[in-house]
């Protein structure tokens, strides 16, 4: 094992700032350390920053150094501290090497720093740091909760021909629903929700916390004008994936790449899960309901139904996607209770 890095990984067994991952940093210039640090507690500068800021307080030239660093560094912002990407590039730190990928699939330093011209070698030693790691590891493989909620008419359409949708359900499940996305973590929408709708996604309950808003967009393509993106909060996060306009990617703030051709769910939700987001409340539209089923991701569903008829072989059901060839593949749903919200009935599933 490479000297630096071994004393990297024996700064991180110092640290202690569970939730947060135990990280060890040596910063390096000319084969001498002129630099250390290890993450000390939730909130503190992460060890990354730590190695820079001792390495100035020794007088030290940090440009052009070696990163000697237990864990990738953090590149997503959706956090108390700033990522460590933006100190690295920001100090000229020549090249990277770091022991172990976090396990957070939505860390992902590589194409940050290797766009900046920042050479990056790592995994170089997985064991070792994930074993000083391994409560961590634990902690983030914990999955949120996940609800989908839908309105629909008696024939389980979500929208006429045309695409209208307002309004299907009652006033009373519409406040029911500002609830509901009250006690959530994060509300997730697709694209299709966010260029129909155009909603800011806020909770509009006097007293009760924003969500975080998850825009699932695989190509990119919501306007830069939309509302959700006009909140000043920064807790609007853009999912999309590798394949999206770079020039478009550049310009939007909090953007999550989760897999190649469209959004990875899974890892999606497991990168929320390590943010602190617990419950995660879906609102549409189909193609994003039948993708999260697909994936499995979905515990439970909250289905307004309302004493309406729309009708129309072209008229938008819930789940859209292929959908299953053969009624004995459908999936089973374990527990379902009903009550009356006004006029409609909120049907609650649990899979």
């Amino acid at each position: 094992m490479d000297r630096f890095m071994k004393m990297a990984l024996e700064l991180a067994s110092m640290a202690e700032p569970f939730p947060n991952p135990k990280v060890g940093a040596v910063l390096v210039q000319n084969g001498r350390i002129i630099g250390r640090g290890f993450h000390k507690a939730p909130g503190k500068p992460h060890a990354e920053i730590e190695a820079i800021k001792n390495a100035r307080e020794n007088k030290e030239k940090v440009s052009g150094a070696i990163l000697y660093v237990t864990l990738e560094p953090c590149a997503h912002k959706n956090k108390r501290t700033p990522p460590c990407t933006e100190a690295i590039i920001k100090n000229r730190i020549k090249r990277v090497v770091f022991a172990m990928e976090d396990p957070n699939p939505l860390v992902d330093c590589r194409s940050t720093l290797e766009r900046a011209g920042i050479e990056v070698v790592g995994p170089t030693n997985e064991k070792r740091a994930a074993l000083i790691n391994r409560r961590y590891i634990k902690h983030i493989s914990k999955r949120p909760f996940v609800t989908i909620k839908m309105a629909m008419s008696a024939d389980g359409k979500s929208a006429t021909r045309t695409g209208d949708s307002k309004w299907i359900s009652s006033e009373k499940s519409r406040q029911e629903v500002l609830k509901m996305r009250a006690k959530a973590d994060a509300v997730m929408v697709g694209s299709g929700t966010i260029k129909a709708d155009n909603p800011r996604l806020t909770a509009r309950t006097r007293g009760a916390k924003d969500p975080y808003r998850v825009i699932v967009d695989s190509d990119l393509c919501i306007p830069l004008n939309s509302k959700v993106l006009q909140n000043t909060d920064e807790k609007t996060i853009i999912a999309t994936a590798e394949r999206a306009p770079k020039k478009k990617l550049a310009k939007m703030k909090n953007v999550f790449v989760c897999g190649k051709e469209k959004v990875d769910l899974q890892k999606l939700v497991l990168g929320l899960s390590a943010m602190g987001i617990k419950n995660i409340l879906i609102e549409g539209g189909g193609e994003l309901n039948a993708s999260a089923l697909e994936e499995g991701i979905v515990d439970k569903l909250c289905l307004f139904i309302a004493p309406k008829i729309i009708g129309g072989k072209e008229a938008r059901g819930i789940f859209g996607g292929k959908g299953i060839a053969l009624v004995k593949n459908a999936r089973k749903i374990k527990k379902m209770k009903s009550r009356n919200i006004g006029c409609d009935i909120l049907l609650e599933c649990w899979l």
